[in-house]
């Protein structure tokens, strides 16, 4: 069904715990309540033996009772493909997409049982830290809604929207702290000349609440159920335990909420043993019991902030103040540790508005910025003797006298001389008029508006005839909003580049582009594609992530040319144009164009996830993590490594393993924990890398430094004036790299040493020589008799002094070198493209 708004209007909070929608009114917005008028629903999702699916407080009820037929928390899992929950009783299965659109028809269902509309457009928040595979879930759970138009928004964000419409500064930084449910997000927002945007940010898509929840379970519930009331194997890992661990969890959950308020409460529930007998459950829980808990992750969202103010150049003493999001942000101990200038950040804490509805308000504000597309409206073919008006202008904006165009159309007008139109505010004080405007013979017409400050103003449109009668038109009046504060560009969360062959990766667009983007970059193929032969295969992964490794990061599309998929030979070196582009809602399209085949082809961008590994690759994993860890261990207490030793240190600190081997007891049954492990697993590989690379610095920097001997020995005998400046300069950027123990700087500059060797041994004559020595050494051993007869022809040409034929002969040579393709692993998902230049 088509709809009459102009503007979008409703946000919603698509939460891992509860979600929200809001409606904007004037220059803020209200919360849609429920049926239990709640101004939130639990994202929780139950569904009969008939099929019929509850969602909110009942389905919520249902996961403690029933946890065969009901689940919650499924937002993390966004992506993934495959199912996500089972329902036993009806044999039906859902996606987390389509347990996600089950919450989204309800909260539209609140907006019809509330208004009386039925939207087919809403704003859907995000949280920061999202991936591109879990932005682009999140729109389609949105279609399956019925949405048909859901821009995306980044919680922070949506933060950031809500506290505008108040005493924003003129110029001030903000750090929006968002820990929820499920997730956790720190940006940085900078405001200036009447414009806020996200200039950075750090998050964690598994630090949230449900965290303390699960540990109030693990460390103090469970322990006494299996102590003094004979409950035994209540663990995560035991299914037949589910239901009495999905009720500690939601008691667990209600009495840290209570012990926001109180200092101590009691949890009361009843238990069944496992011959069936119930027990009443009873333990008093104190709020000291959920700051021991809090306490660790609190610690690793104040590291994230600081992480996010770093990576933003901006320090604690330029943030004006910390703006509170997120269920978890209403802890007394969460409020102290980030006001404590040692323990936290020491920046004024913001709490004003609701930081559990905050973000759903602030994405119904950005709303009433979206215009909804014109595909939605409903058409403007009026009924006859109605003139369909098309308008165009901004719907939101810091103008007080805002510019409209329009132009009035009827089948039955072929000339509007004569004719005019008016717009009024006559809920303004004084009410205001434009006055009649005349229009042009086709019907167009602008003029300016008079706008109230900060609020939303709606003008009626009159429409007369030559003979100045009214003419009935569609639509009937325009609305625009005037603010102070308004949201710039949005930005890329993660970065996306192209997967190169040595594992590392070219970036396309960097995290914190603005929204839209579209880049190109220039790749070249390593192996050659033998089109009549059939061999060599290009392959361009695309990737999403910050890892400086490709097997770090996400793979999002992959371009892949066989033999048979081209139309002649592309040899090594050939260009690969890659162009990515990404829109406002984070999502992304790829075409790749290679110049020999002129050729454009568009590379498949599938952000649906695999499904996660199952438990006996974790466990390799995990197995591999160690040894990895002992081995560079044992390296780091050989060498001089201190920024490796500190990283090592650091992995001890943090309990890695431990924290590893509990995901894996919990991933048993709790597919949360699996995608959990897996990340962890991700992240300590990253900090292994990070040790070997430092371990690898010295070494590095050891052939930096025969490369520039070789080159200054080359360059004395042989260089010139342009060359010893070459040198100079390149001497100097390598100290500089060392300096900084840059190790991607030191290997560049490495390169360049032995480019500037190269260019002078070509130009003086002697590089068939060189080249020869190399090809000598690597095809000494070679059995082939055609091979040892160039070599011996060689050979012959250096001591005769022929050394023109040198080059003829290392063509030859070169043929017989193992192929470069060789050992890359065709067949699975190694890059077959490098950056740099053609050489």
């Amino acid at each position: 069904m088509a709809t009459q708004r102009e503007t979008v209007d409703f946000g919603i909070d698509l939460g891992t715990t509860n979600s929200a929608i809001a409606k904007a009114e004037g220059a803020d917005a209200v919360v849609i309540r429920n049926n239990r008028q709640r101004e939130f629903t639990p994202s929780a999702v139950y569904m009969s033996a008939s099929g019929n699916v509850h969602v909110g407080d009942a389905a919520r009820a249902r996961v403690e009772a029933d946890p065969d037929n009901a689940c919650a928390e499924f937002k993390l899992r966004m992506g993934e493909r495959g199912e996500h929950m089972r329902f036993k009783a009806s044999g039906r299965s859902m996606t987390p997409e389509d347990l996600s659109a089950e919450v989204l028809k309800s909260l539209r269902g609140n907006v019809t049982a509330g208004t009386g509309e039925s939207i087919e457009a809403a704003v859907i928040t995000v949280p920061a830290a999202f991936s591109l595979d879990q932005c682009d879930a999140t729109s389609r759970a949105a279609a399956l809604a019925g949405l048909e138009f859901a821009p995306l928004l980044q919680e922070p964000t949506a933060a950031a929207w809500a506290y505008s419409v108040r005493d924003a500064p003129s110029k001030a930084f903000w750090l929006v702290y968002d820990f929820g449910g499920g997730t956790f997000d720190a940006a940085v927002v900078k405001i200036e000349d009447g414009e806020f945007t996200v200039v950075n940010h750090a998050g964690d898509n598994f630090l949230g609440g449900k965290r303390a929840d699960w540990a109030l379970v693990e460390e103090i519930l469970i322990p006494k159920a299996e102590r003094e009331y004979g409950l035994r194997n209540l663990s995560r890992d035991n299914r037949r335990a589910a239901g009495n661990i999905a009720k500690l969890k939601a008691a667990a959950e209600n009495a840290k909420i209570e012990l926001s308020q109180s200092e101590a409460t009691d949890v009361l529930v009843d238990l069944r043993r496992e011959d069936g007998e119930l027990v009443d459950f009873h333990h008093e829980l104190t709020r000291a019991d959920v700051e021991a808990v809090t306490r660790p992750l609190v610690e690793t969202s104040i590291a994230l902030c600081r992480r996010a103010l770093a990576e933003s150049r901006t320090k604690a003493g330029d943030i004006e103040r910390v703006l509170l999001v997120g269920g978890m942000s209403q802890s007394p101990v969460l409020r102290e540790m980030l006001a404590d200038p040692t323990e936290g950040l020491g920046i004024p804490l913001d709490h004003s508005l609701d930081p559990v509805t905050v973000v759903a308000r602030g994405a119904a504000i950005f709303a009433g910025t979206q215009r909804i597309p014109r595909s939605l409206k409903s058409k403007p073919t009026a009924a006859p003797g109605t003139a369909a008006l098309e308008l165009e202008y901004a719907a939101v904006g810091q103008d007080t006298d805002p510019l409209v165009g329009g132009r009035a159309r009827d089948d039955a007008v072929q000339d509007w001389t004569g004719c005019t139109v008016e717009f009024a505010n006559r809920e303004s004080k004084p009410p205001w008029t434009s006055g009649t405007v005349a229009l042009r013979p086709d019907g167009g017409f602008t003029l300016r508006l008079r706008a109230e400050e900060n609020t939303k103003n709606t003008f009626a449109i009159v429409l007369r005839d030559r003979h100045g009668t009214p003419v009935a038109t569609d639509p009937t009046s325009l609305t625009y909003r005037h603010t102070g504060l308004i949201g710039a560009a949005p930005t890329l969360s993660h970065s996306i580049g192209i997967g190169l062959s040595d594992n590392s990766i070219e970036t396309v667009l960097a995290k914190g582009t603005e929204l839209p983007a579209r880049k190109r970059t220039v790749t070249f193929t390593t192996v050659a594609v033998n089109k009549h032969a059939g061999t060599g295969l290009i392959r361009v992964p695309l990737v999403s992530g910050e890892h400086p490794r490709v097997d770090r990061n996400t793979v999002i599309g992959r371009l892949e040319l066989r033999p048979a998929e081209v139309r002649r030979d592309v040899p090594a070196g050939s260009e690969v144009e890659v162009t990515v582009s990404i829109d406002t809602s984070f999502r992304a399209t790829a075409e790749a164009y290679v110049p020999i085949l002129d050729e454009e082809i568009e590379i498949d961008v599938d952000l649906a996830r695999s499904t996660a590994p199952g438990l006996a690759d974790l466990r390799a994993d995990r197995a591999e993590l160690e040894h990895r860890y002992d081995d560079l261990r044992e390296r780091a207490s050989e060498v001089d490594a201190p920024e490796a030793r500190a990283l090592l240190d650091r992995f001890d600190s943090q309990d890695t393993l431990s924290e590893v081997d509990r995901l894996l007891r919990q991933a048993e049954i709790d597919p949360d924990a699996t995608a959990t492990c897996l990340v962890r697993l991700r992240e300590a590989q990253t900090v292994l890398d990070g040790v070997e690379e430092h371990l690898e610095l010295p070494q590095i920097i050891e052939e930096a430094k025969e490369s520039l001997s070789m080159a200054k020995e080359i360059v004395q005998q042989a260089g010139q004036a342009e060359h010893r400046a070459d040198l100079r300069r390149a001497e100097a950027e390598l100290d500089a790299a060392v300096e900084e123990r840059d190790q991607a700087l030191i290997r560049r500059q490495t390169d360049e040493l032995r480019t500037i060797a190269v260019r002078v041994l070509d130009e003086s004559g002697r590089l068939p020589v060189v080249v020869f020595a190399s090809l000598e050494h690597d095809l000494a051993d070679h059995p082939s008799p055609q091979v040892q007869r160039l070599l011996a022809e060689g050979r012959r040409s250096i001591n005769d002094g022929t050394v023109h034929q040198l080059a003829a002969v290392n063509a030859k040579l070169r043929s017989h070198l193992p192929d470069e393709g060789s050992g890359l692993d065709l067949e699975g998902q190694a890059s077959t493209v490098r950056g740099g230049d053609r050489r």
